[in-house]
């Protein structure tokens, strides 16, 4: 059940086109709608004959952007029947926008994977790279485009991709992905991709599980799943696919078969710092021209002080 929605906008015309699907999801789901604006807070220079800080800037920059989020609040309330709610907050933008998801125990954060600046990868690596490694919310991120804008329509998710390996944490992005697709009928593709296997030994001496077994295995383990998800009313298909490159089989498969949402997780390791970048995640979200869902499994306290 999805109960608090929240957007982060940067002021800037693409990261408000992550509001029309945080709309109708709240509309939905009757979720209260939260847009947070993070300001970021420069210490004074220090460098002399440096002019001093004037306190009347930081008070217009503060009405200015406070007078941003009511204004846009306010226009959500007339269009939409849905509760929301607009708040400012100060610091560095990902880490304090993360630690306010956590603490309001947000269910989902919708944003765009482009803010100020169109193109600059910032918003993409400092802010949705922190919500998902600290706040413990699955995020939803939207690829804007130069046409979109706030007052589009917000398409339905009717074909949900999730990528699956053999792990009982990935079953958390199925979760998500049931509960953000809605019961309107959507069909779920559960995919597998594996790695064909480099022998640079004899293959027969070599210590390497038979391919062929790898592949009914994980058929059998998609199946089991998908027999667990049709059991709930939902139209499931599955697929093993063998490729070099996961991320890619990813997004081809995904392009081929039109999907609308692909929803996937992140590593949960202590030591995977960057955990959207470099990883299957990141290039699916980087190349993915539909919205991408990616949550990060909380570590236990044993992987905590691993």
């Amino acid at each position: 059940m999805i109960r608090l929605i929240v957007v982060p906008l940067d002021g800037s015309g693409f990261g408000e086109h992550a509001i029309p699907m945080a709309k109708r999801l709240a509309e939905r789901e009757r979720a209260e709608l939260e847009v947070v604006h993070v300001a970021e807070v420069f210490a004074p220079s220090r460098t002399q004959g440096a002019p001093p800080l004037d306190p009347r800037i930081d008070r217009e920059l503060e009405a200015d952007r406070s007078a941003y989020l009511n204004s846009l609040a306010d226009w959500l309330r007339q269009g939409a029947n849905v509760t929301v709610k607009a708040t400012l907050l100060e610091g560095p933008v990902g880490p304090t926008f993360a630690e306010y998801v956590r603490e309001r125990s947000a269910d989902l954060v919708v944003m765009t994977t482009h803010g100020r600046g169109g193109l600059s990868r910032a918003w993409l690596g400092s802010v949705a790279t922190e919500v998902v490694r600290l706040s413990g919310a699955p995020v939803l991120l939207i690829r804007p485009s130069e046409s979109g804008s706030r007052s589009q329509a917000a398409p339905a998710f009717a074909r949900v991709l999730v990528p699956l390996d053999t792990s009982s944490e990935q079953q958390e992005a199925l979760e998500h992905a049931l509960a953000l697709a809605g019961p309107d009928g959507p069909q779920f593709m559960l995919l597998h991709v594996t790695r064909p296997f480099a022998y640079l030994a004899d293959r027969e001496a070599a210590a390497f599980p038979d391919e062929e077994q790898v592949r009914v295995t994980a058929e059998q383990y998609l199946n089991d799943v998908a027999d667990r998800v049709r059991a709930r009313g939902f139209s499931v298909q599955t697929l093993v696919l063998r490729h070099q490159h996961p991320a890619r089989a990813i997004l081809e498969h995904a392009e081929r078969e039109q999907v609308d949402l692909i929803a996937m997780e992140t590593h949960a390791y202590r030591l995977v710092e960057r955990l959207l970048l470099g990883s299957v995640a990141d290039k699916v979200v980087r190349g993915a021209h539909v919205p991408v869902l990616v949550h990060r499994p909380q570590a236990s306290p044993v992987d905590e002080e691993a």
